[in-house]
């Protein structure tokens, strides 16, 4: 079996999109998300009463995932160091949760031969190498796993790639040669891609940082400090920001309105944020691809250029994966 997977390992949620081509050449695709969450494993009173999944790696127990946001420890997960030291584990962790979406055994995957297509972000692009040595193999719970290829991109080139590749990874001749602006809203960081001709461009490329929908959780975590005295670390608010409601002794409580309020601000803030510094750029753009998991909340935003120059992919937040899956896949 063959597997091409494109990964976006983003510091909010971990994506995956995944093309798997069996001994007879059928194909089959699977899609998976879990939250950036990890934290120590603890043995509890109850013990075996209460199964979660457990992960061993570099000598300690973890829980990863929707799982790990039930712990009183998750780990902060904004650095580049949180990704440099955990992307391991929280790739184990899609791999095995494609063993699940597929029906597969895990060791069929572990022994197929495996090609990852990943990013990471524009500032910290001077660590891919590192980021490609410590995914290159490695062990969980006494599985090893290794890719026969990595290839560790840019976040943003996902969506470019997205844009400008068909679902074999070949290039799309209307989209080649196109000045583009990617605009890559993740968790904590904004990602944007100046593209000129069809070919990244560095001067216009650049990355805000603490600039991603972490802002709006922010806000949130606040407001739900002062009015209801809740005191929640940012992956379960980013959990209450999507469900758009929270659970007070029992009784739901619709934060839809003061959610409206904050997406607003936010969508205004980044708008000012973009014409400050890419404005001249944009002016003489073909297209402005708004995507990743903060498209969802900047409708403003797209309101504010023509309709016919904003291009927003559907599922926005798996663009940058389905982008690496099409690159890995031009590539093979």
């Amino acid at each position: 079996m063959n597997v091409s997977i494109g990964l976006d390992m983003g510091f909010g949620d971990v994506k995956i999109v995944c093309c798997m081509v069996d001994e007879t050449g059928d194909k089959s695709f699977a899609v998976l998300k879990y939250p950036t969450a990890i934290a120590y494993a603890k043995n509890g009173i109850i013990g075996d009463l209460a199964e979660q999944e457990e992960y061993d790696f570099n000598g300690r127990t973890f829980v990863v995932g929707s799982a790990a946001l039930q712990s009183q420890t998750l780990f902060a997960t904004r650095g580049i160091e949180f990704l440099l030291t955990y992307a391991p584990l929280l790739a184990y962790k899609a791999v095995a949760g494609l063993v699940q979406t597929a029906s597969l055994q895990l060791s069929d995957l572990l022994s197929a031969q495996k090609r990852l297509c990943l990013g990471i972000p524009l500032a910290y692009y001077s660590k891919r190498h590192e980021l490609e040595r410590r995914l290159s193999g490695y062990t969980v719970s006494g599985n090893a796993i290794d890719f026969d290829h990595i290839e560790v991109r840019a976040q943003g080139q996902g969506i470019l790639f997205d844009y400008m590749l068909d679902e074999h990874g070949s290039p799309l001749t209307d989209c080649e040669d196109q000045n583009v602006l990617v605009l890559d809203i993740g968790f904590n960081t904004v990602d944007v891609l100046g593209v000129i001709e069809g070919s990244p461009n560095r001067e216009w490329s650049g990355m805000l940082e603490n600039a991603g929908i972490c802002r709006i959780c922010e806000d949130l975590k606040t407001h739900l400090q002062k009015e209801f005295n809740f005191h929640l670390c940012e992956q379960v608010v980013k959990d209450v920001l999507q469900n758009g409601r929270i659970s007070l002794y029992g009784a739901s409580k619709d934060l839809s309105t003061y959610i409206r309020k904050s997406t607003e601000a936010y969508s205004d803030w980044l708008g000012r944020e973009l014409n400050s510094a890419w404005d001249a750029f944009l002016k003489r753009a073909d297209r402005l691809i708004i995507a990743g998991g903060g498209a969802y909340y900047v409708h403003d935003l797209l309101r504010k250029y023509p309709e016919h120059f904003v291009r927003v992919p559907h599922d926005s937040e798996y663009s940058n994966a389905r982008g690496f899956l099409k690159f890995a896949l031009g590539a093979s």
